[in-house]
Formats: structure tokens, sequence, C-alpha cells
């Protein structure tokens, strides 16, 4: 795949680039994760790779198997080799906010199981700290939905109900559970790794949206779409 290629798309090339045959990849979520499944369906067919994919949504999923990708089930996968997927807000840090497309439980299982997790995004996503452009997405239970939401607001984050973008009902997950997106307040802007565990340790609370270790490599497109910028955790 050479950069003189007309039309390259260099950043879902980049993602894309540590997959190797025999290798199981894990597929993200959303508009730039996308442009990576794309990218990887042509490595596969050009360069005759076999690889195993898992998928963090029922989208990238279908998507993956339109395009000829050998998809198999996560509950029946241990370890995943290497995961692409996208983000919401970068900090310098390479904390993040995931959760706008509503898979961030499942993004965290795949990446929390991934030995090399690289995520790719443009440069609007950078952010000086997490809650600029996005508030924090928090997949939990109906049952318990208010006494949930308490929880959350003695964490210092005020919790709205996300609601479907094509009506007034809740809008679910693939688990088929709400989400709260979570404003953050002054006192929840602490130390980020605290207040993972603390939402983690919430009765009701399936999963969130802030990714504060997970990110090994992150690449970053250029405006234009001609640059792209890596960055790695140290």
């Amino acid at each position: 795949m050479s950069d003189s290629t007309a039309g390259i798309d260099r950043l879902a090339c980049a993602a894309v680039e540590p997959v190797r045959s025999g290798m199981t990849v894990g597929l993200g979520t959303g508009r730039a994760a996308s442009r990576g499944i794309h990218a990887l369906a042509q490595r596969v067919q050009g360069e005759r790779l076999r690889i195993t994919c898992v998928a963090t949504s029922r989208r990238s999923a279908e998507l993956a198997l339109s395009l000829g990708l050998h998809v198999v089930p996560m509950r029946d996968v241990e370890r995943v080799d290497v995961l692409f997927d996208g983000a919401d807000e970068v900090e310098p840090g390479l904390a993040m906010t995931k959760g706008a497309g509503g898979a961030m439980t499942r993004e965290k299982i795949v990446a929390d199981a991934a030995g090399l997790r690289l995520y790719l995004m443009d440069e609007s996503k950078l952010v000086g700290r997490l809650g600029e452009r996005f508030p924090l997405p928090v997949e939990v239970l109906e049952f318990g939905l208010a006494a949930t939401s308490g929880a959350l607001r003695r964490l210092g984050l005020t919790p709205t109900l996300r609601l479907a973008s094509d009506s007034r009902e809740p809008y679910l997950t693939d688990e088929g559970n709400l989400v709260l997106d979570c404003a953050y307040g002054e006192t929840s802007r602490g130390d980020l790794l605290q207040l993972a565990r603390a939402i983690d340790g919430v009765c009701g609370v399936v999963g969130h949206g802030l990714f504060v270790t997970q990110a090994d490599i992150v690449l970053i497109e250029s405006a234009d779409g001609q640059r792209v910028e890596r960055r790695e955790r140290h």
C-alpha cells in the first residue's frame, strides 16, 4: 500500500499496518474505525492474509462481513492481537472519551483483551481536557436507573438519559441497555483513573467511555488528510 496510490486513506492504512497473517483483529466502531475496516479488507484481499476478526458492534460486524472478512463472536475469543478503533476526545496524555456510538462497553472489553491497541482520529478530536467536546457516556441497566443516576451525581457527574436520534424513546446499546451522557463537574476533574474506578464501582453501571490507559498508539489525521501524526504511550 504505497503512499503514491491515488486516493489512499493514509490514516486507515496506518491503523491496519501492524496486522499480519494468523492474527485475531479487533474492529472498532464509528466512522474512523469503518475506514480501517475497509483498509483491512483491501489488505486481506490483496495480500491473501488469513485473519480472524472480532467486532465491537453489530454495525462493524455487518460491514466487515459485507467486505468478506471472517468475523467470530467475541464470547469465544480470549486474546486479541491488534485492535483499531476511533475516539471522540483525546487528552495530551492519551486519556480518551469513547461511546458516542454507544459501543463503549464492548470496545473496552476488546481493548482490554488486545495486545496492541491503536486509535485513529482527526485532529479536531484533540482536547486540553476531557469533556470539552463530549460528555462521558455511561452504559447502565434500566433497573435502578434513578439510583444509578444519583450515585453518578455524587461522583460529580451530571447524567442525562440519551434518546434515540429518530424518536423520543431511550437509546439502547447492542446489549439492550440505557446510556447516560454525563457532563463533568469540577469535583470530578481530579484523577481520571480514580474516577474510572469509582464509576466501575457503581452498582447498575455496565460500562463507560472513560478510557484512561487503553491507548497504546494514537494516529491523528491532519485537516487535509495528507499527514498522520503518531503518538505513543510511554
